[in-house]
């Protein structure tokens, strides 16, 4: 930034005043932000500063000829105005009186200093200011800056009309309680003139969470308070309240309005008792000792009895005040379950009648419906839908688009604008039954106000977790069904932004919906992984590696860079924190710029200027000591770039030697007969030695083989199993995972699973003690304490199959697989290498299973042939005409690999030259530049032999 201003100074922009005052101010941001004591800050939203800098070319990224049509930024906060008026009678333009949207994320704004604002607001107009008061916090040794106002719900007694009133006020966390009752001072002055009011004082009730009916029916009742008053020394962020809590405002005229009631216990028996004997009359209630959940009545229980059950649980602090309900008024007692609704009734009228009490709406639709079981218990494992009932309501409603919107306003605006998430299964069932309505669901979620989706980016972990254990439920078509429309909307998302004018995700809305989108399809992901019935490939989405216009890759690293180190005055989004819905090629190129990245910083932490190299020189005859020797005691971060050098032996290694190193080395090092593996499942893969004696520098070796093949871009010619990859990442080992490994004992556990007989079992003299062999000899070991004296049983099975799976896959071979892994993490480290999978990861280091000649003809290139000759393609007939072990051995002959990349053979830059007519030469080839020189024979059948020739006889990597 420091050049772009000095260039800006030298051509004396006129952007090069606010570049510097913007820049010196952050600057200066930070430095305040570490020192001691309070200070005022201005609330910037990320759209203007991103408009600002589109319009001074801030990254350098703008052409000359698009300067002249360049745009200047709206007003400041333009996008977060919010026209509702919260308290109109604090002073016009008072920062507590203006309401702006709630701001969910740090990275959907900036705090600048009021130099800065007062400049911006200068030169590009604002709206109403957002200042904050940031004060010093021990714990994070820096100010600490709340970007909302603290919010509560006022009760005061009106000297004019001497009623209890209510109302909505703001102010800012880092506030002093003495400035803000001056301040209500003031206002309620002005409101009841010509009443004199001397002081105001704030009492915060016993139970913070009471709802405001509750609190005015004490205070009626009581004319007094139940709490304590408020220190005027106190900070507003001190009392930990939440949004929308309730306090009580206490006027000073000739005397304080309110006292403080003292019968604290005797007001909690008798509120308990009431609530115990009467119930709230709500149709779900979360307070356990509500009638509707306590049980006391069915149990015979006298009005005495229950007093003395609740004086004891007030006693014993039992009690979860904060649960606490109250007597509801205006119920509509008549409003019943969907499902027992006068079938004459119109389906869509009822559901909008329904759809006020969320609750309600979330035990309709239910299946096998018995009204005479009382209140409908949520079922966490089965969410128990009436599909037929779902399917016709949602034909309705694909017909009823205004009655269908208000029916999601009815059910979840209020939720969405009181910032509060959903608090029962009644509710999360409510939600889930929405997204039932798949015929509507586009028009649901693309409603402008975005509540589904926000509903669905504020659920708790626990809540995401039921909702994707539901989802499982689904059939296959109708999770495809599901997963399509959210795909598509995503997609369609992607279309929009990358055609935004200025720059992708300028709006706050615009982030909003699309983290709701994948928050959702994240969830039908989750599912998916439970009870498979999509292919994981089906969820990945092409076209987010064509995100930006320009240089896609390198800026969503940044985007990722700056999530991972909370650099979130940088950040957006990433769509990274959806990896498993990204192309691996995407991602593999991610992985690449973060190591070109760390190679950078390693050389200017050491003030290198040119690149580095893990440069090795390989002893043939001697390959695996000459290697672990160089790797131990090089200087050179692992990281960078391999050169190998084979003694005695010329050539730059542009690639060939490289990969020959990789093959000649891992060939030894994982062959049998060096005793660190083994074959298993019939020879087709290899697992860990149990029993290897080898130096454990064998297994790191092979480790750091496994990171340098992935960072120098060289496949291997290995057949380690997905297991040992899944480990790698970390990932939950499962059952299927011992398919390819061992299908005996995989297919062994299915029959012992599948059978019924007890006697059975017992014939079979299982005990809990495994055994394997190695070369021929036994081993035995518990699979629990004394397991061999614990026979396996049909009710103990399921915890031997388990046991068994933990111990073949991860305790048996924990030693070996330790050493290796450390070994590639010393190699393979920060954030990009979890984007990929286990499987994923298998890809990129041994390549795909299968490929299709046919992708590398399309993408190859030529030089001296032309691509429509007759001889062209007859070479490629015959090419097509190969066994798949022929076609390997022309792709190693040709490339110094046999194994195929992620993208498949198109992402080689294959190129055909000419070398020469009418000759009796072999076809040869630069293995390095993945060029191979094919003569012009005089005719098909010479072109054939002289092919089949060399690909009979292809050895060694053919550089030339």
């Amino acid at each position: 930034m420091i050049n772009l201003l000095q260039m800006l100074q030298q051509q004396r922009s006129p952007f090069y005043e606010e570049l510097s005052i913007y820049e010196d101010g952050r600057k200066m941001l930070e430095r305040s932000l570490r020192e001691k004591g309070g200070m005022e800050y201005y609330l910037i939203s990320k759209k203007f500063i991103k408009q600002w800098k589109y319009y001074v070319d801030y990254d350098e990224e703008m052409d000359e000829y698009e300067k002249d049509t360049r745009q200047k930024p709206d007003k400041i906060n333009s996008d977060l105005i919010n026209h509702e008026k919260l308290f109109k009678y604090f002073p016009e333009g008072h920062i507590y009186n203006s309401s702006i949207r709630y701001l969910e994320n740090e990275w959907d704004y900036e705090i600048v200093l009021k130099e800065v604002y007062e400049y911006f607001k200068a030169n590009y107009q604002s709206i109403e200011p957002q200042i904050r008061v940031g004060f010093y916090n021990d714990n994070l040794k820096r100010k600490q800056i709340f970007p909302n106002l603290a919010r509560f719900t006022l009760i005061y007694w009106s000297p004019i009309d001497n009623k209890l009133n209510t109302i909505i006020a703001q102010v800012d966390y880092n506030s002093e309680i003495k400035a803000w009752t001056n301040l209500l001072r003031d206002t309620f002055q002005e409101l009841f003139k010509p009443k004199k009011i001397n002081n105001v004082r704030i009492w915060c009730p016993r139970h913070k969470t009471f709802k405001q009916d509750l609190l005015i029916q004490q205070i009626i009742k009581t004319k007094q308070v139940d709490g304590d008053i408020l220190d005027d020394n106190m900070m507003i962020f001190q009392m930990q309240s939440q949004r929308n809590n309730c306090l009580i405002l206490d006027l000073e005229m000739n005397d304080w309005q309110f006292t403080k009631f003292k019968k604290t216990v005797e007001y909690d028996n008798e509120l308990l008792l009431e609530i115990a004997l009467q119930g709230c009359g709500q149709l779900v209630c979360e307070f356990p000792q509500c009638k509707l959940n306590n049980g006391f009545l069915e149990l015979g229980f006298g009005e005495e009895d229950i007093k003395g059950i609740c004086q004891v649980l007030i006693e014993n602090e039992e009690v979860k005040w904060e649960l606490m309900c109250s007597k509801q008024k205006n119920l509509d007692k008549n409003l019943i379950p969907f499902q027992q609704r006068d079938n004459k009734i119109d389906i869509v009228q009822y559901l909008l009648k329904i759809s006020n009490s969320l609750e309600l709406f979330g035990f309709s639709f239910v299946e096998n419906f018995n009204k005479n079981q009382g209140i409908y218990q949520i079922d966490q494992e089965n969410p128990e839908i009436n599909s037929s009932l779902i399917q016709l309501t949602d034909s309705l409603l694909k017909q009823q688009k205004e009655n269908t919107l208000q029916i999601i306003k009815n059910l979840f605006s209020k939720k969405v604008m009181d910032i509060e998430p959903l608090t029962n299964l009644y509710q999360l069932r409510a939600l889930y039954l929405i997204l039932q309505f798949r015929g509507c669901l586009n028009v649901i979620l693309e409603e402008k106000s975005q509540i589904i989706l926000t509903i669905i980016r504020r659920l708790s972990l626990q809540h995401l977790n039921q909702l994707s254990k539901w989802l499982t439920k689904l059939d296959k078509s109708e999770l495809i069904q599901l997963q399509q429309i959210i795909k598509y909307l995503i997609e369609d998302q992607i279309k929009i932004q990358q055609n935004a004018p200025i720059r992708p995700l300028l709006e706050i809305d615009d982030i909003s919906r699309i983290k709701g989108l994948f928050e959702l399809y994240s969830l039908i992901y989750k599912s998916n992984l439970r009870n498979r019935r999509i292919k994981a490939s089906d969820f990945i989405i092409n076209s987010i590696q064509h995100f930006y216009k320009v240089d896609a890759d390198r800026e969503e690293f940044t985007q990722f860079q700056m999530f991972n180190q909370k650099i979130l005055r940088n950040y957006s989004f990433t769509f990274c924190q959806y990896a498993w819905s990204m192309p691996i090629e995407f991602k593999s190129k991610l992985l690449y710029i973060e190591c070109k990245v760390k190679q950078y910083d390693q050389r200017r932490r050491t003030y290198g200027l040119l690149p580095q190299y893990v440069s090795l020189t390989i002893e043939r005859d001697n390959i695996i000591e000459s290697a672990i020797k160089q790797l131990q005691q090089t200087q050179v971060s692992l990281k960078n770039p391999l050169k190998v050098q084979f003694v005695n032996e010329q050539g730059v290694d542009e690639g060939g030697p490289k990969r020959e190193f990789f093959r000649l080395i891992m060939e030894k090092l994982v062959t049998p007969d060096y005793g660190m593996f083994i074959p298993k499942n019939n020879d087709t893969v290899f697992w860990f030695n149990p029993q290897s004696f080898e130096m454990p520098i064998y297994y790191s070796l092979i480790g750091k083989l496994l990171g340098l093949s992935l960072y120098n871009s060289v496949l291997l010619d290995v057949r380690f199993p997905t297991v040992l990859f899944k480990k790698l990442q970390r990932e939950k080992i499962k059952e299927e995972d011992l398919k390819e490994l061992d299908m005996e004992t995989y297919t062994g556990f299915q029959f012992l699973r599948e059978q019924t007989d007890p006697k059975i079992i017992e014939s079979l003299c299982l005990t809990f003690n495994a055994t394997y062999k190695v070369w021929g000899e036994n081993y035995y070991e518990d699979l629990k304490p004394n397991g061999f004296q614990i026979n396996v049983t049909i009710e103990n099975r399921e915890e031997y199959i388990q046991l068994y799976i933990d111990w073949y896959l991860n305790k048996l071979v924990q030693k070996q697989f330790d050493l290796l892994k450390d070994g590639f993490k010393t190699v393979v480290d920060g954030d990009g290498i979890k984007l990929f999978s286990g499987e994923e990861l298998q890809q990129l280091i041994i390549g795909l299973p299968t490929f299709d000649m046919r992708d590398l003809e399309l993408s190859t290139k030529y030089d001296g042939y032309d691509i429509n000759s007759e001889y062209i393609k007859y070479f490629w007939n015959c090419i097509h005409s190969l066994n798949v072990e022929m076609q390997k051995r022309f792709l190693f002959f040709c490339t110094g690999s046999d194994r195929i990349p992620v993208g498949g053979l198109k992402s080689i830059k294959f190129v055909i030259q000419k070398h020469g007519e009418d000759t009796e030469q072999l076809p040869s080839a630069h293995t390095c530049f993945n060029v191979l020189l094919l003569p012009q024979y005089k005719n098909k059948e010479t072109l054939k032999e002289k092919l089949k020739i060399s690909l009979e006889n292809a050895e060694g990597f053919g550089l030339m």
